[in-house]
């Protein structure tokens, strides 16, 4: 018999406005989200704190969406980098940026910028059940060294990798992915999903190649239409969507994911 598979499903962008955070508190209310990741630099952030201190159906449930990409920058030093930020201090790096190097200014700016936004959740009450990056700028692997870092000076062990469902990536970018995803995941300290991805990329996956026994992510990017129904970022029905991955005996949040146990102090170089 087939083990089942545990999913996590968790609300990206929580904090990103007020109105996000509203279809992020719905969507834990209707039971179609099991975790979700905060931005702490963008408009929606106390009004999100607000929530989960609120709200005993998010407690626990809440990891930091650490942002490089989007709103404005909150410490000094990145914004004296001008691949990063713009001079009036908003970030400018795009989704698809690829930085193949960091320069040691660029990577201690990076460093800084990315523990500010892990010390002001933790200001706020917020302790961290995992880590995840806005437009996966972690997948980038100069920016995942320090994400690595410091979920391991921060004690967070669970750390989203790559896109890894859906179809087939070929060439240099589907290499790189299984690269990146193989790495990461023997590194002591930190572990992640088997699998993760969006609704579709599991179910493209054949029957017969799905995994068993497996823990599996699903991201969503919930927000409300004109009528205050729930759907994804694509304009999708979120309920409908998400119906062929929920079953409640098998969802879990980000905080019952096992974590690693760590086996030494190795770092990122």
């Amino acid at each position: 018999m087939r083990v089942a598979n545990k999913f996590i499903i968790n609300a990206d962008d929580f904090g990103y406005s007020d109105a996000v955070n509203g279809a992020v508190l719905k969507c834990f209310q209707k039971w179609l989200v099991t975790s979700a990741s905060l931005l702490v630099n963008m408009p929606g952030f106390e009004g999100a704190v607000e929530m989960v201190h609120a709200h005993s159906l998010l407690t626990g449930k809440i990891g930091v969406r650490l942002n490089l990409t989007e709103g404005f920058s909150l410490t000094s030093a990145i914004r004296d980098c001008t691949s990063f930020c713009h001079e009036s201090g908003f970030f400018i790096l795009k989704e698809n940026s690829r930085l193949l190097t960091l320069n040691k200014r660029e990577k201690q700016a990076v460093y800084e910028e990315m523990k500010a936004q892990l010390e002001m959740a933790l200001l706020a009450g917020i302790h961290p059940t995992h880590l995840d990056m806005h437009h996966s700028l972690h997948r980038q692997w100069p920016i995942a060294t320090v994400v690595a870092s410091l979920a391991r000076e921060y004690g967070i062990q669970r750390v989203r990798f790559s896109r890894s469902m859906g179809p087939v990536m070929r060439g240099i970018g589907g290499h790189y992915r299984r690269w990146f995803n193989g790495l990461l995941a023997r590194y002591p300290g930190i572990c992640g999903p088997d699998l993760s991805g969006c609704v579709c990329d599991w179910l493209k996956l054949p029957e017969k190649r799905r995994p068993a026994g497996k823990y599996i992510e699903i991201a969503v990017h919930p927000v409300l239409d004109e009528y205050g129904d729930l759907i994804d970022k694509d304009g999708k029905d979120l309920q409908r969507k998400l119906r062929p991955v929920i079953d409640h005996r098998y969802t879990i949040s980000y905080a019952d994911l096992p974590a690693s146990l760590p086996a030494n102090q190795a770092t990122f170089s």
